[in-house]
């Protein structure tokens, strides 16, 4: 056997290897370095393109983004319209009811409570996004493969709903986020809840806290109860769905949740829990909204969108204050509902035919009571102020005034008699008859005008031409065209009955014009004054004539054809007026405070049938209107004005009344003291 102490060559060591080695081993590390360093450089750069993109983004965006301040949040509100004694009648408002803009004082701490607990229960933590809040609605919506629940906060409402569209976007939503975070910035959690139960939809067009309350439930927010707050709160969400009225079961179901939201998170005691959860909020019906005096209030509200626009009248929460006295209101409709010839004629069968009142103060103008019509539902005509009708013989008093103007006296005579005018470019003939087709020879101005008697007005307008008297009418606040003929004296013209009343409050106010007025002041959601109006006075005729014509038309109802319009123990005076055909019946009437026309006929014009004048039509309503009118007003007669005398005298005559005028004939009436009899 043979033993060797030689190596094996394989393990032979050789240097030049370990040199080599080496060798490949720093290639290696500094290949690897350089990749290193040229991926760190990439990845650099990639960052600051990626930074410079994100910045560009958020700085378009930023771009875009409002400004919010203080002025930025002003929510539509609800414009309301009020009588003359701040009673409401009216609502005025787009698709957006809200009534009025409430302070955190006054929203109840349930209300608030309720919200947050069923909305978002981490509000008072996040600072406008809810990190965790998107993570579980993330995972939620991946397991579920559709979005079933979302991530938005009470602040991103608030901003999706008072800055933003409603577009569904990507862009919209970064930037509702980014003004999420500059509205936490910018106010305290309370005051971000404040402006969200301003302005967030309760279904049934109530939008905000204060209008919800008061549909639901007719309230005043802080009346509310735990169960009602939490029935409230869980409405938003969906307002259908979750709907008191529309679906009930469903919104009792989310009451629930929300009560069990805020005794869970300690914002009420288990106790306060059974109790509300036991208490079922009786919800009233949801009323229509209807405008109380209806026919008034569009009349106001289309001065004002004449003069404001749509968008401030119906989202800019005016408040406008009306010369209205809804009292009168009241008893106008009651009055007009119980006139005789509608009981005869029921609107069922007859639709057609209508009436309208309409009463003024005569010493401001204010317009006290508006009755447009029958239905307001089925026709929006307002016979007051845009039905121009032929006013028969309530047109007279202007004649026999413009006549007191030219120096007549109502003692002056008239004969009465036949008498026939010829057309000159048509050669026809007309021929004036009285309503009782009789001539009573030599009458005196106030028992012509006391009787109605056709011929001698027809006489006096020719005398004074017709051309005068139409400048005198218009003068008394008469609009309307006139035609300068003869027939006008019988009440050929067409007028409203809102002119009419206008122009007999002149005899009521000695003289004095005081024209139509409906508003009293505007004010803006801030309360200041946009405008307030005061009475537009002028004097048209003289005194002293105003006041012989108010004796004389006070004659006519005491002893004339307006005595169904008589009141024991008032001053009344006033006219009727009845058209060919019996078509139109008026009664044209004033006391010292108020003056009213009363005006009856069918919108397309028919006779209303044999018989049916204006003292037996519209007398007895007018009558029935201003009896309970006049309650509330002290009793006292037309005044006597400066250089007048009152005298009494025989109508027959127009001299003083001597023992041989008849009782029926005399009357006193009011002269110029140096023009008495």
């Amino acid at each position: 056997m043979v033993f060797s102490n030689s190596p094996d060559p394989d393990e032979i060591y050789d240097p030049a290897e370990d040199e080599d080695s080496e060798t490949i081993t720093q290639k290696v590390v500094g290949w690897l370095w350089f990749f290193f360093k040229l991926g760190f450089v990439f990845t650099f750069i990639a960052i600051i393109i990626i930074a410079g993109a994100v910045i560009g983004i958020v700085k378009g965006f930023s771009e875009k983004i409002p400004i919010i301040s203080d002025s930025s949040y002003r929510p539509n509100l609800t414009t309301q319209v009020f009588d003359c004694k701040g009673r409401l009648l009216a609502k005025l408002h787009a698709e957006e009811n809200r009534t009025r803009i409430l302070s955190s004082q006054e929203i109840p701490a349930h209300m608030k409570s309720a919200v947050v607990a069923i909305e978002d229960e981490r509000f008072y933590s996040h600072y406008g996004i809810d990190i965790v809040g998107i993570t579980r609605a993330m995972v939620k919506n991946i397991q579920a493969g559709r979005v079933v629940q979302g991530a938005s906060t009470l602040t991103q409402q608030l901003v999706k709903n008072a800055f933003l569209t409603s577009e569904k976007t990507f862009k919209r939503k970064a930037i509702e986020a980014m003004m999420a975070f500059q509205l936490e910035r910018k106010y305290s959690k309370e005051e971000i809840l404040t402006l969200y139960l301003n302005e967030i939809y309760f279904g049934h067009g109530a939008y905000g806290l204060a209008a919800a309350a008061e549909i639901y439930f007719g309230k005043d927010p802080m009346a509310l109860t735990v169960s009602e707050c939490a029935m409230l709160a869980g409405i938003p969400k969906s307002p259908v769905a979750f709907s008191p009225i529309k679906n009930p079961k469903n919104n009792e179901i989310r009451r629930s949740l929300v009560l069990a939201k805020m005794v869970e998170l300690g914002f009420i005691s288990p106790a306060d829990y059974e109790t509300a959860k036991n208490e079922q909020p009786a919800v009233r019906e949801i009323q229509v909204q209807e405008f109380k005096a209806p026919y008034f209030v569009t009349y106001v509200r289309d001065q004002l969108l004449e003069k404001y626009g749509a968008n401030l009248v119906y989202n800019g929460g005016l408040k406008i204050h009306t010369t209205l006295d809804f009292d009168l209101q009241e008893y106008a409709e009651a009055a007009m509902a119980s006139a005789p010839i509608f009981k005869e004629y029921p609107i069922e069968k007859y639709p057609g035919l209508n009436g309208s009142l309409v009463c003024l103060d005569p010493k401001n103008g204010h317009i006290k009571a508006m009755y447009g019509g029958r239905s307001f539902e089925q026709s929006q005509f307002n016979r007051v102020t845009q039905a121009y009708r032929q006013p028969g013989s309530s047109f007279k008093p202007f004649v026999y005034a413009a006549a007191l103007e030219e120096g007549m006296l109502p003692g002056d005579a008239v004969v009465d008699e036949y008498i026939a005018y010829t057309n000159p470019w048509t050669r026809k003939v007309w021929a004036p008859k009285n309503y009782d087709l009789k001539f009573h020879g030599s009458v005196t101005l106030m028992k012509a005008l006391c009787r109605s008697f056709n011929i001698p007005a027809v006489k006096l307008i020719d005398r004074l031409t017709p051309a005068k008297v139409i400048r005198f009418a218009k003068r008394m606040g008469i609009t309307a065209q006139m035609e300068p003929n003869l027939s006008l004296a019988l009440g050929s013209g067409q007028f409203t009955p809102l002119e009419m009343a206008s122009s007999y409050g002149v005899f009521a106010n000695m003289g004095i014009l005081c024209r139509p007025l409906s508003i009293l002041k505007v004010e803006d959601r801030d309360g200041n004054v946009l405008e307030e109006n005061l009475p537009r006075a002028k004097e048209v005729m003289k005194a002293v004539n105003a006041a012989m014509i108010c004796d004389m038309l006070r004659t006519a109802v005491e002893r004339g054809t307006g005595v169904r319009a008589k009141i024991p123990g008032r001053a009344i005076a006033g006219k009727t007026g009845t058209t060919n055909d019996y078509v139109d019946a008026w009664f044209n009437g004033m006391s010292p405070d108020l003056v009213t026309v009363a005006q009856f006929g069918f919108d397309m014009p028919k006779t209303l049938g044999r018989g049916k004048a204006g003292g037996s039509v519209a007398g007895p309503p007018w009558k029935a209107f201003m009896e309970k009118a006049l309650e509330l007003y002290p009793k006292k007669d037309f005044p006597v004005p400066d250089g007048a005398v009152r005298a009494r005298v025989c109508m027959i005559s127009g001299k003083l009344a001597s023992k041989g005028c008849p009782g029926n004939e005399v009357v006193s009436q009011i002269f110029p003291i140096e023009s008495q009899p």
